[in-house]
């Protein structure tokens, strides 16, 4: 995937440098704005509902308002399309790691050189986020839409069960627990996913970083350095490491293992309340913050790692002017409490606890308002192109390998530092 990837990549740039020098002239529709969103039901609800309020304001204007086509990825799709230059004019599902690949190829817009947006940020509240997490190389490619904070879940009757009334905080008390909570091949501690796919450290390795480092990034970019060998990546090797090897995690997939009460514990996003009352409405938890290493200051804040994904303009467009201002009406803030009901993802912004359009929302769902209280010691993914591949060779080096104990976890944490660190120094 990541040589497709870089292949893509480099035709774009290509491309671009190649169509920006043709004289003939591509005729296009000078109305209609094309804005690609994320194929999910949930957030179609929302764009929907925008798209229509937009169109019905500015008939000089429209959007025409599409899902991301089906394909291998989301990202795959939509290089493909910006090469042969049938992409959008808008995307509203980019990640970082893939908006500085794409910022380094030079078909985003930088967002901070338009007129008006930090006027829009402060609006939307979110100053603070975009200068503390989304620069890059200079500029800021991406406005984020969202952000989608870890928490652990525990099964409530399994609590109730072993008469646990203190929940653990590190690592060594929530071993403690397992041993009397855990039967073997029957209920097992926690749920892990096995898989080797890049993005799923997200949710798992990454996250208990965060946590473990107080809050401290993973890699160091412009120093060239990663962190997974330090005293909180060995950490949360060895926590995964006993986790497999005690037999508290199976070693294959059980879908929706938590919400069929196989599991003890789970680590989750906000984003799955929503759907768990859904489709288990029996099932009964308790979210807690983030476990730690038995080392971690006692008054020190648990910190967690936060998915964010947001919107960006691309330079192809023949309709910047429009586009911009749509994302400046997007942005603007008075959108973002029916955000909320229709998608019950967070949206990016620092306010949300003191707003007051925000309180009738987080009174009916508390267990989300737990999340978005999170937010002050949330830490973004780090903002690098490569991305994939470091997360593809931190599941090569480290993750499968403790999962079938094929290595020590320090053995596992210095060989994945070691070739990330390599991959980092010879990247751009």
């Amino acid at each position: 995937m990541i040589n497709r990837l870089m292949t893509l990549l480099i035709y774009i740039a290509i491309y671009t440098i190649v169509m920006s020098c043709r004289s003939s002239k591509v005729e296009v529709d000078a109305k209609n704005v094309e804005y690609w969103t994320a194929p999910s039901v949930e957030l179609s609800r929302f764009e929907s509902k925008m798209v229509e309020k937009w169109n019905s304001s500015h008939p000089d204007s429209p959007i025409d308002w599409k899902t991301i086509p089906a394909g291998t990825t989301s990202e795959e799709v939509l290089l493909t399309a910006i090469a042969t230059r049938t992409g959008p004019d808008i995307c509203s599902n980019i990640f970082g790691g893939f908006a500085a690949q794409l910022a380094d190829a030079q078909v985003l817009v930088a967002l901070d050189t338009l007129p008006g947006f930090w006027d829009v940020m402060e609006k939307r509240k979110m100053t603070n986020i975009i200068r503390n997490n989304w620069f890059y190389k200079g500029h800021v490619y991406v406005i984020p839409v969202y952000v989608n904070p870890e928490m652990i879940w525990y099964n409530k009757k399994m609590l109730d069960k072993s008469g646990i009334t203190k929940l653990p905080r590190t690592y060594s008390e929530f071993f403690t627990l397992l041993e009397n909570v855990c039967i073997s091949q029957e209920v097992y501690g926690l749920t892990v996913d096995v898989s080797s796919k890049w993005y799923r450290r997200w949710f798992d390795y990454l996250t208990l970083y965060a946590a473990a480092s107080g809050g401290e990034p993973y890699l160091d970019v412009n120093r060239k350095e990663a962190f997974f060998n330090n005293e909180a990546g060995i950490a949360v090797t060895e926590f995964f490491f006993k986790v497999f090897e005690k037999g508290y995690a199976p070693r294959f997939e059980i879908q929706d293992g938590f919400q069929k009460e196989l599991f003890f514990a789970s680590i989750k996003g906000a984003g799955e309340i929503v759907r768990t009352k859904r489709m288990y409405p029996d099932l009964e938890y308790v979210i807690t913050p983030l476990l730690v290493p038995d080392y971690y200051p006692n008054d020190a804040p648990v910190y967690t790692l936060a998915e964010s994904k947001g919107m960006v303009l691309f330079n192809t467009s023949q309709q910047k002017g429009e586009s911009w201002d749509f994302m400046k009406w997007y942005f603007s803030g008075e959108h973002d409490s029916l955000w909320l009901e229709l998608t019950n993802f967070l949206p990016a912004r620092e306010d949300l606890i003191g707003n007051p359009i925000f309180i009738e929302y987080f009174n009916n769902n508390p267990d989300i308002k737990l999340y978005a209280e999170t937010l002050d010691f949330s830490v973004p993914l780090v903002l690098t192109p490569q991305t994939v591949e470091i997360q593809t060779i931190l599941n090569r080096e480290l993750w499968q390998p403790i999962i079938f104990g094929l290595k020590s976890p320090a053995i596992a944490s210095r060989d994945a530092n070691q070739t990330i660190q390599r991959i980092l120094k010879s990247g751009p």
